[in-house]
C-alpha cells in the first residue's frame, strides 16, 4: 500500500527519521507494498538525488538536502516518488531490469492523479535528464527516458505498473503551507 499525501504541519520525526517530509513545498508520506510507513532521512554526499533502503526491515528513502534543493520543486517531487516507487513496487526486496522504467512511470503517473504534475512540468523535466547517460541499475539514457516519462503521463490508464499483489491506496490533502 502506497500512501503519499499533500499534508500541512510538522513532519513527524523518530530517531531523525520523517515519516511525513516535505518536499518541494508538499507534505508527502509513503507507505511500501505491506503498509509498513517509509521513513525519511536527509543526508548530504549521498552520490545521488534520493535512494530506497531497507535497514533493518525498515523501509527508508535517503534524500540528498544538497542535490535536492538544486532542482525546481517538481522534480523534488519526482524524485521522491521515484523511491517510494521502489518501496511499494517491491523493488527493494526483488529488483528486475524494469524496475527503474517502473519506478518512473509509476512517479510521473501518482503525480498527475493527485494533480501535482502537469504535462508541461513532464516535459520541463527534460533538462535535468538531458546529459544522463543511463545507469547500470536500468535507468534510461536522459532523452530516452525523459520521452519514456512523457509516454506514461499521456497514457489515460490509471493503472501503474506494479508487482503482483502491491497495491496503493493514495490520500491527498492540501498543504498548509510550503516549505
Amino acid at each position: 500500500m502506497g500512501l503519499i499525501c499533500a499534508c500541512g504541519g510538522q513532519s513527524a520525526r523518530a530517531n531523525g527519521l520523517e515519516t511525513d517530509p516535505v518536499i518541494g513545498g508538499i507534505g508527502v508520506s509513503c507507505a511500501d507494498f505491506r503498509g509498513v510507513p517509509v521513513r525519511t532521512t536527509r543526508m548530504t554526499e549521498l552520490g545521488d538525488v534520493a535512494r530506497a533502503w531497507i535497514v533493518s526491515r525498515m523501509p527508508i528513502i535517503a534524500v540528498d538536502t544538497a542535490r535536492m534543493a538544486s532542482l525546481p520543486d517538481k522534480m523534488q517531487l519526482f524524485f521522491y516518488f521515484h523511491e517510494c516507487a521502489h518501496h511499494v513496487l517491491a523493488h527493494t526486496y526483488s529488483s528486475t531490469t524494469s524496475s527503474e522504467n517502473e519506478a518512473d512511470c509509476w512517479s510521473v503517473k501518482s503525480g498527475r492523479k493527485r494533480g501535482l504534475f502537469t504535462r508541461q512540468d513532464v516535459i520541463e523535466f527534460a533538462p535535468v535528464f538531458a546529459h544522463s547517460r543511463g545507469s547500470p541499475a536500468g535507468h534510461l539514457p536522459g532523452p530516452q527516458r525523459a520521452a519514456h516519462l512523457l509516454a506514461c503521463f499521456d497514457d489515460p490508464s490509471d493503472q501503474i505498473d506494479q508487482t503482483e499483489g502491491a497495491q496503493t491506496t493514495t490520500t491527498l490533502r492540501s498543504s498548509a503551507g510550503g516549505g
